[in-house]
Order: structure tokens, then C-alpha cells, then sequence
């Protein structure tokens, strides 16, 4: 995957500027205004992977190109088993080791010294977040001229290890321009390997969507060449000649001294390639997007501009998932995907762009809709703003991005937006209001966490079509009485014109996170919370009794499925987890009350749930295992359900 990209002098980006653009996650976005130079990145790695056309910063009309020599320099994370970089080794390490030990004092000169400051803290970043012993993490891109580019690594030192001239690298301020020839298999490799889509804004959605363009082919994992090859074989193509040849062959039977011939004495067949040409332009061309609406179809030129932007996302979405066989060198970059959306379709279509990054290598987006925020649970954001005329860049985890941005703006340089937070949960919170208005409205289910979404998705699949509902993450407790505040603000002004269910659930925590909600008919928020004298968990407004036992989702589903699915993973690595083979569980029995654990067994499972990503494991498991037993539905769910 890429995580950063040096720009020099390319569009908006004068001298050279480090962009930190992931910390490993799939899902990146690039946010910051109008003109700021975000798109300027995803043109930049088109002009990289796909040969378009440079577009240069003005100081090169006034200097040239000798003197401001612009360069594309991807910084490339890649596991060191990836096969198709094995024919490198031997430079890739040393290319690594190099960026892995680099320290400000090698930057040469105080023109890098910025860019290499930038690298450095992303570096950090991306110890903290990964093994980075596991991959090889190296810069890697081209100049203006087609030469292989180091950007700010070129230096007297990596040349020497590099060893590619009989010369004294040592000696000289490094690499030269021939002696990068030697690297270019590298380059020529990865451009290779990658398929890097770029679907800019002003693109226009009729002519990307048509079967023969390169993108949408890219999309599919094969060209039509490739499809026609599979579905009109040799032995087709054979066929149709002799059938052929026997209708010339008998009308010359019929004309006697007469006869219809190609030029020459061997008579030319119908050809492969110009049949697949023929088929081309005669079947594929002539067909275009339609969608679907009630029993007619509309083509896309007829769609309005938000419907037509929606619609490339669709495509994207449903070609990588359904038809793509091997979609893990693949990248797709997509600028501004919420323009001409209405604000109600923007939650939609970034959910959409999450769930395609984690069927692909990566997506990249540029946006000024900082809505998503507080919906992605793993991505990153890379916030860009300017000070004076240099640009600044803050990367996020949108895991935890509330607290990284408060470190950052004591940190950063730059001028962050005035307040990421306030903005991300004001564009959700409108994006949700406006939704929620009129004769077929959008229905809102708030949740804490990853986990709980995959089981709502699940216990309430059939509502996400017939009533619309989107099923919201947002980290916690303390988000949901946030947004919730938030809403009823909104909802005060709206409540006689707002249609759909709105719908807060938090768990109940050993340290609450107590306030007051008030009983609007749409706006609904209550917390999850086991009733010992039902043994059953019963649903209870924020403030109200009872406010313990601690109880979270795990604790209040199904005992019987729940019980399937730790023994379906507890493995060899977690021998104390045996006791939970031994509970007897009965139908319709919640886990909190039929498991009935020892201090000790409790421990054990919370500390089971609580390792690396077991929680969403979990929970995979046992929507996987929810078809096999269609009546063990909770009475709490059942009472959300029916709320809708």
C-alpha cells in the first residue's frame, strides 16, 4: 500500500512536501478545503501509475525544469513475502534499512529539511500501529524526465550501500540520474502490479461506466479481450471460418469462372482479434448503465448529478465484491465522491467507500464532508491546511481521532479547522436530520462499536431495505450522549416534520456515563441492561434504574448461539476457555444469566473478548451461526425491531 508521497513542484505544491497518507489502514481520506491540493495527490499518483500527463507547479514556467526538477516519489509499505517484489530483494533491503534508520541529521540540506521532519513523525506513527520489522517500508517514484527518484533519501550514504557505480559513491552527494537505470525493474514492477483507478470529479459518469473504458475493466479484473477469448474460443472462431469459407465456396461453385477473393494466393480468415474488435464495437458499445426504478429502466445520462456520482460507486462497489476475483493489488482513488450529493446520501456513500476498501489494497478519497468521522472505525484522515504558503498536513486515526486531535492542534504548525470535532458531528447529525424528513425517510440505529453493528446488521437485515435504516458506530458511550445532545438540539426544530426512528443503544459500563433523555416519539435513547429478577435484559432510558450489573452486548445475546461460537474459536491457544463446553444452556437463554460464571471463569471470557480483535470475531461467528437457529432472537432486540 502507499502511506505517504513526496510532491515536488507539482500543481499546488511548491518544493518539496511530504503527505502522510496512511498509519496501515485500507481506508484513507484527504480533507481540508476547496484549492488545498487534494486532489492535486490523487492526479500525482495517476501521473505515477498510469503515465497521464504532469501538471506542474507554476515556479517551473519561471525557473524550468533543470532547476526545479519535479518528482512523484510514492513511500511504499509492503510485506516483505509479497512475490511480486522477490526479484528485488537484495536492493529493497537495503533501501529499507536505510528509511527505517534515517534520522534529521542526513537530511542535506534545509530545503528537505520540512519534508524529511514530516516523514520522520509519520514514521513513529507507523511503529506505533504495526510491527514494521514485517515489511519493507521504502520511497520510490520518478522525476519529470522518467528517471527513478529517492526524493530526500538520495544521499552520499544510501548510494554507497546501494553500490550501483564502479565509482566512489561515498564521495559524491549520491546517485546520478544513469545510475538510477539499475532501480527502474523496481518501478517498472510495481506500476505493474498495482492497478491504480483515479475517478476525478469532474468525470464524466456516462463515458467511465461503458464496458470498454480501462477503468471499469480494471474494476472487473479482466478486459473484454480477455472475456471474449474465454467466451468465443479458437474453437469458435475456427467454426465460423469454415462456415464461411463453405457459403464463398459454394457462390463460387454458383458463378462458374467467377469467385469472391481476397487480394493474394492464400485467402485471408476471419482473425481473432478483428472479431473481438467487431464485437466490441458492434455489441459492447452500444450498451450503457441503466438503473432500475420499479418495473422501467433509466439510463444514466437521465440520472440527476448526485444519482450519476452515487452510480459509479455502485458500479465500483459491486464489481470488486461480485465479479473480481483478486482484488489485493488493487487502488482506487476517488475525488470529492460526496459532490452533487444530496447531504442525506452522504452517510451512504462513504459507507459504501469503507466497505470497498476492505475488498481491495486501498482507497483513497479526497473530501470536504467530514460527516464520516465518527462512523469509520478504521481509517485514516489526513487533514491538509497552509500556513502562509506552506502546506501542512495532520494524520488521523479515526479510531480514536477525537483525542489525536486534540494533540494535534497543540502540536501542529498548521491551522487545523477550527474545530474537526464539532464539524465531523455536525455534518453526521445533519446528514441524519435531513434524512429523517418526509414520506420515505431514513431510519437511524446509533450504536457504540464495530461488534454491535455486525448484530444489528444481522437481527435487523430485512429493515435496512423496507425501512431504510443505517446502523451507526461511533466509539463509545461518551460519542453516543454526545451525538445524541446533538440531535435532540436538532430535533426540537424539526420534531413535527421528522418521519423516521432515530435510535440510540448504549451498554451500561461499570462507570456510567449517566444523562438525561427526554421521550420524544423519534428520537429514542436507551441503554442495554440485565433485569436479574427476569433473567433477561430489558431496555431502560439513560438516567433510569436500574444502573447496574455491567452489561454489554456480549452479555445480553443469544447463550446458545453465543456459547457455538467461542467454541468455534477458542483453538488451542485458549485451553482455559474448556469450561465453556461444560454450561448447559436452554432456548431463548441470554448469556449474562445461562452462563453463570465463577469470578475467575468471568475474568478468563472478559479477558478472551478483550484480546486483539476478538470482540469482532465473535460476533462474525455468531451472525455466521444465527441462520441455523431462527428463534433465538432476545426480547430487547425484538422490541427495537419493533420500533421501526
Amino acid at each position: 500500500m502507499i502511506v505517504g508521497l513526496f510532491l515536488r513542484n507539482f500543481k499546488t505544491y511548491q518544493g518539496i512536501n511530504y503527505i502522510p497518507i496512511s498509519d496501515k489502514e485500507n481506508f484513507c481520506s484527504l480533507v481540508g478545503a476547496n484549492g488545498i491540493g487534494k486532489s492535486s495527490v490523487l492526479e500525482a499518483l495517476d501521473c505515477f501509475f498510469n503515465n497521464k500527463a504532469w501538471n506542474y507547479n507554476s515556479i517551473v514556467k519561471k525557473s524550468g525544469l533543470k532547476t526545479t526538477r519535479p518528482h512523484i516519489v510514492p513511500v511504499f509499505l509492503l510485506g516483505k513475502d509479497e512475490g511480486t517484489l522477490l526479484d528485488h530483494k537484495d536492493k529493497l533491503e537495503i533501501v529499507d534499512s536505510y528509511v527505517k534508520s534515517v534520522g534529521k541529521a542526513d537530511a542535506s540540506n534545509s530545503s528537505i529539511m520540512k519534508a524529511m521532519d514530516e516523514f520522520l513523525a509519520h514514521r513513529e506513527k507507523l511503529i506505533k500501529y504495526i510491527n514494521i520489522d514485517e515489511y519493507y517500508l521504502f520511497p520510490l517514484g520518478l522525476d519529470c524526465e522518467n528517471n527513478v527518484s529517492f526524493s530526500v533519501f538520495n544521499s552520499k550514504k544510501l548510494a554507497y550501500n546501494l553500490k550501483v557505480s564502479d565509482e566512489d559513491s561515498e564521495k559524491k552527494g549520491g546517485l546520478e540520474n544513469d545510475e538510477f537505470k539499475s532501480l527502474l525493474p523496481i518501478v517498472t514492477s510495481l506500476k505493474s502490479t498495482i492497478d491504480y483507478i483515479y475517478i476525478p470529479r469532474e468525470i464524466d459518469p456516462e463515458t467511465f461506466t461503458k464496458l470498454e473504458t480501462n477503468e471499469i475493466q480494471a474494476l472487473m479484473g479482466e478486459t473484454l479481450n480477455e472475456v471474449l477469448r474465454r467466451e468465443v474460443p479458437d474453437s469458435k472462431v475456427r467454426e465460423i471460418n469454415t462456415s464461411l469459407n463453405s457459403f464463398i465456396d459454394k457462390i463460387s461453385e454458383e458463378l462458374d469462372v467467377y469467385s469472391y477473393r481476397s487480394p493474394g494466393s492464400r485467402q485471408q480468415n476471419l482473425k481473432k482479434a478483428d472479431l473481438y474488435q467487431l464485437i466490441i464495437e458492434a455489441f459492447f458499445s452500444i450498451r450503457k448503465l441503466h438503473k432500475k426504478l420499479g418495473s422501467n429502466w433509466l439510463e444514466i445520462s437521465q440520472l440527476s448529478s448526485g444519482e450519476k456520482q452515487k452510480a459509479i460507486i455502485d458500479v465500483a462497489h459491486s464489481l470488486l465484491k461480485n465479479h473480481r476475483d483478486n482484488t489485493n493489488n488493487l487502488i482506487l482513488a476517488i475525488d470529492e465522491p460526496e459532490s452533487s450529493l444530496h447531504m442525506s446520501s452522504c452517510f451512504d456513500q462513504f459507507d459504501s467507500l469503507h466497505q470497498i476498501s476492505k475488498d481491495c489494497k486501498q482507497v483513497i478519497i479526497s473530501t470536504h464532508w467530514y460527516g464520516f468521522f465518527p462512523t469509520i472505525d478504521n481509517g485514516n484522515a489526513t487533514i491538509i491546511t497552509q500556513a502562509d504558503s506552506d502546506h501542512m498536513f495532520d494524520l488521523l486515526n479515526l479510531a480514536g481521532y477525537r483525542e489525536e486531535i486534540k494533540q494535534s492542534v497543540a502540536s501542529s504548525k498548521g491551522k487545523l479547522p477550527y474545530d474537526i470535532r464539532l464539524k465531523s458531528t455536525n455534518d453526521l447529525i445533519q446528514s441524519i436530520i435531513t434524512s429523517s424528513i418526509g414520506e420515505s425517510p431514513y431510519n437511524w440505529l446509533i450504536c457504540e462499536g464495530s461488534s454491535e453493528k455486525v448484530y444489528f446488521e444481522k437481527y435487523f437485515k430485512d429493515l435496512k431495505d423496507s425501512k431504510k435504516l443505517r446502523i451507526v458506530p461511533v466509539g463509545g458511550a461518551k460519542e453516543i450522549k454526545r451525538i445524541y445532545y446533538h440531535l435532540a438540539t436538532a430535533y426540537e426544530d424539526f420534531k413535527n416534520e421528522i418521519t423516521g426512528k432515530i435510535v440510540l443503544i448504549s451498554d451500561t459500563d461499570a462507570d456510567l456515563v449517566d444523562y438525561e433523555v427526554k421521550d420524544y416519539p423519534n428520537l429514542i435513547c436507551k441503554r442495554i441492561v440485565g433485569d436479574s429478577k427476569n433473567s433477561n435484559t430489558k431496555l431502560v432510558s439513560i438516567h433510569s434504574n436500574p444502573k447496574s450489573p455491567k452489561t454489554e452486548i456480549e452479555d445480553s445475546l443469544s447463550a446458545k448461539v453465543f456459547k457455538e461460537a467461542l467454541l468455534t474459536m477458542k483453538g488451542d491457544e485458549w485451553p482455559t476457555l474448556d469450561f465453556i463446553q461444560n454450561i448447559d444452556v436452554t432456548d431463548n437463554q441470554e448469556v449474562y444469566f445461562a452462563f453463570d460464571l465463577k469470578l475467575s471463569q468471568a475474568e478468563i471470557l472478559s479477558s478472551f473478548l478483550d484480546t486483539d480483535n476478538h470482540k469482532y470475531i465473535i460476533a462474525n461467528l455468531y451472525v455466521d451461526l444465527l441462520d441455523n437457529y431462527p428463534d433465538e432472537t432476545p426480547t430487547w432486540i425484538s422490541e427495537i425491531y419493533s420500533w421501526y
